[in-house]
């Protein structure tokens, strides 16, 4: 047992009714608290949530908690917090200043503990999503204001000081069996410095190493990728022509060469999008391939279409990191086939994501998708039906009747094959550009084993040398 001091690019314990995406946070949140399940290999299992029944067609869902469940004062977690958890969950916010995201799947909503350890979530409408929903609540256990945030995770919080670090210390119990005693986060913004750290030995892990200028040969340490659930994507303007055309939407596709992006902004660290979603989510069929490139089939669709005189692309500085050189790439290879591209680009990101919001998008804007539940992801950005906050407009009614078949299928199988159904036409009928999915990279001492890096991009640390959990 001993300590592990990581480096990553953000220090910052946020409530655990917060929602991020972001893989930094994210591992923090899943270090101190517990979710109500995990997101395992695309699909939701078992968190502090140990079953569940879902009755009614899916209007009455029954929630068992771990009995042994317990918060790091010792006190058990029982059902009345879980739904103290759920409620403040409901008006949470979120990032960049906007709303919380999960506050329209918690408006049909009601809940009521049952017992110490059950809990009974009633829904005025039909739907077999809701795991997905409980894969993002993490459950914490509120205290006074000067006192330390108590949840149900593997370590404990010793000291804290946001923007620079956090000591954690491991916490005996079911599920529990960290190899590591203590665990030190440290701060550091830069890339570089972050490595060096990791090379000079003042720390023994560092993340977010796929943004170093190149990536360093034969230095001692481990290296460790994941290719990302990320999604990077061009929004396509749904409104207007040219890509309210479904023809125009089809050839931007083909007109992008994305591997030539991938080699020449990201060497060897990234794999095409085949769909809205990555690989890695719910209802992805391996037969699905992404579009490759066909200028030539792209020239003749768009020629069939009614064009502006120029595509207006705009692009943020940052997330999707190196947007800019995704940005030029496209422009020049659209000026290939004779069409015209003027870049916008917008240095106030939080900026940008509200006009992305709010649909001021130009033609094209470059973003990311990053919500690990293919149903978050179909609601919030392509239903014609719900029109969500980053839906551009796009009115697709087979692929509605494809969500709406999905959605309301409570068996697990059945549910699989009707999201499956849905991304296939996502495919063949394209609502973005599909552009590519990241590839992380971490490093850390080679002495060190039982260190990973899952596709959502947080660090899960093994059991001690010789067990297993």
């Amino acid at each position: 047992m001993n300590e592990l001091r990581m480096a990553q690019s953000q220090v910052n314990l946020l409530q655990p009714e917060f929602t991020t995406d972001q893989p930094d946070l994210q591992t923090i949140l899943a270090l101190v608290y517990e979710p109500l399940m995990h997101w395992r290999g695309g699909r939701v299992t078992p968190g502090l949530i140990a079953s569940y029944e879902v009755r009614n067609d899916g209007r009455l869902w029954l929630l068992t908690l771990r009995d042994d469940a317990r918060f790091h004062d010792g006190s058990p977690c029982t059902s009345e917090h879980v739904v103290q958890s759920l409620e403040r969950m409901r008006g949470a916010g979120g990032s960049f200043g906007m709303g919380g995201v999960y506050s329209p799947y918690f408006e049909p909503l009601s809940f009521e503990p049952v017992g110490k350890t059950q809990l009974q979530v009633e829904s005025s409408s039909p739907t077999g999503d809701l795991a997905d929903i409980f894969a993002a609540v993490y459950v914490g256990k509120q205290t006074g204001p000067s006192d330390p945030p108590l949840g149900t995770g593997p370590f404990m919080l010793e000291e804290y000081v946001e923007g620079e670090l956090l000591r954690l210390s491991s916490v005996d119990g079911p599920g529990h069996d960290s190899q590591f005693s203590e665990l030190t986060v440290s701060q550091i913004a830069s890339v570089p410095e972050r490595y060096d750290a990791l090379i000079q030995g003042q720390v023994d892990l560092a993340t977010g190493l796929e943004l170093l200028p190149s990536l360093p040969q034969n230095d001692g340490l481990t290296w460790r990728k994941s290719t990302n659930t990320l999604s990077v994507t061009g929004f396509l303007n749904g409104y207007e022509i040219p890509f309210s055309q479904p023809e125009a939407r089809l050839a931007i596709n083909l007109a992008v060469d994305v591997n030539e992006i991938i080699d020449s902004v990201w060497p060897g660290l990234a794999e095409p999008a085949a769909t809205v979603v990555s690989p890695f989510h719910f209802g992805f069929s391996d037969a699905l391939r992404p579009h490759g490139y066909d200028p030539e089939r792209a020239k003749d669709l768009f020629d069939t279409c009614d064009m502006p005189d120029e595509l207006l692309l705009r692009t943020p500085l940052v997330i999707p990191d190196r947007a800019p050189q995704v940005a030029a790439l496209i422009k020049e290879q659209l000026a290939r086939i004779g069409i015209p591209v003027r870049i916008e680009e917008e240095t106030d990101r939080p900026k940008y994501a509200q006009d992305t919001s709010r649909k001021r998008i130009g033609h094209m804007a470059l973003f990311d998708s990053s919500p690990l539940s293919t149903y978050r992801v179909l609601q919030e950005k392509i239903s014609s039906q719900t029109q969500g906050l980053w839906w551009q407009g796009v009115a697709d009614s087979k692929a509605d009747k494809l969500m709406d078949a999905a959605h309301l299928s409570v068996d697990n199988s059945e549910r699989r094959e009707a999201y499956s159904r849905c991304l296939s036409w996502l495919n063949a009928n394209p609502h973005w550009l599909y552009l590519y999915h990241p590839v992380k990279l971490l490093a850390h001492r080679t002495e060190l084993s039982g260190i990973e890096m899952d596709h959502a991009g947080l660090i899960r640390l093994g059991p001690a040398p010789g067990r297993s959990t």
